[in-house]
């Protein structure tokens, strides 16, 4: 009898492994989990870039240069004007939009003046 007991109680174990597998599987492959809550330093290099794009479109909407340079300063880059002027010569050499490649170079142009650089 207690031989039969201690068997049945193997369902639980089998069980709980295969039920982890399966979940780890759909938690990595089926349903992975996004991180739409991500800081713009630990952004990739294309996001970055896209952010920079979206700062300038702002600034060419509004002209709040507080504003560009504090959302600027949250991706944390060693030289902000630098990455704009190189980021408007990417857009322009493949072919972005016009209004892309202007807001890019006007707010580094103002960026340098204001910087002095």
């Amino acid at each position: 009898m207690d031989e039969n007991q201690e068997k049945n109680h193997w369902y639980l174990l089998t069980g709980l492994i295969v039920g982890l597998v399966i979940g780890l599987l759909i938690s990595l492959l089926v349903a992975p989990v996004v991180n739409a809550d991500a800081l713009p330093p630990d952004l990739s290099a294309d996001a970055k870039a896209d952010y920079r794009e979206k700062i300038a479109l702002a600034y060419s909407a509004n002209y709040d240069l507080e504003r560009a340079i504090s959302r600027l300063e949250l991706l944390e880059d060693s030289n902000p004007v630098g990455g704009l002027i190189s980021q408007a010569q990417e857009s322009l050499a493949m072919g972005a939009p016009e209004p892309v490649t202007k807001a890019l170079g006007d707010l580094a142009t103002r960026l340098s003046e204001l910087l002095g650089q």
